[in-house]
């Protein structure tokens, strides 16, 4: 696949790294409350009840940068068994342009109903039963994974739109491809 521009930034290469320390930061966080949890209760020394409401929203967070992390890696779990059993033509080429037609659909989908779950619960003013913590704070998690996400999906949608562009209309070849890209020195096409 071609490189585009933002790929070359210092944000693309940074971002993901950003994405991964806050993976485990809250990872880490979830099993620091567990831990805590578990002793008190065999100590019997404190009540620390309700600290599923802050492992909650500790657990979203986690999740939801960790599948932001799985687009930016393309590892999410696909259905792509079509293209793997089929030759190289333009029925496989047809089959990657409703993928990510589909995949940029779902993505700003589910953004809005990301953004639409965080307006409701401003509107109504929901908090947690004991702590008191906004829920907002939890559902923030969902928009800003799916919000990264979709930034992901339309790069390399649109880097998949370009290599089927270079490939069907302009005919240029993987391999003439490649050497272009080495003698720009990975230099968008």
């Amino acid at each position: 696949m071609t490189k585009l521009w933002i790929e070359k930034t210092m944000f693309w290469r940074g971002f993901p790294k950003v994405l991964q320390w806050a993976i485990l930061l809250t990872a880490i966080g979830i099993t620091l409350i567990v831990f805590i949890e578990t002793c008190f209760r065999v100590f019997d020394f404190l009540n620390f009840n309700a600290y599923e409401e802050i492992l909650i929203i500790v657990a979203f967070w986690m999740y939801m940068l960790g599948a932001a992390n799985g687009s930016y890696e393309k590892s999410q779990i696909t259905a792509d068994i079509l293209e793997v059993m089929m030759k190289e033509s333009i029925a496989k080429d047809i089959i990657r342009i409703l993928r990510y037609v589909f995949t940029l659909v779902l993505s700003v989908w589910f953004c809005i109903w990301g953004w639409d779950l965080i307006m409701y619960a401003v509107g109504v003013g929901s908090v947690t039963p004991v702590f008191r913590i906004p829920m907002t704070v939890g559902f923030s998690s969902i928009f800003v994974g799916l919000l990264i996400s979709l930034f992901y999906n339309a790069v390399y949608s649109f880097q998949g739109f370009k290599d089927l562009y270079l490939r069907r209309i302009k005919k240029v070849s993987p391999a003439e491809l490649a050497e272009t890209e080495e003698e720009k020195g990975g230099e968008q096409v």
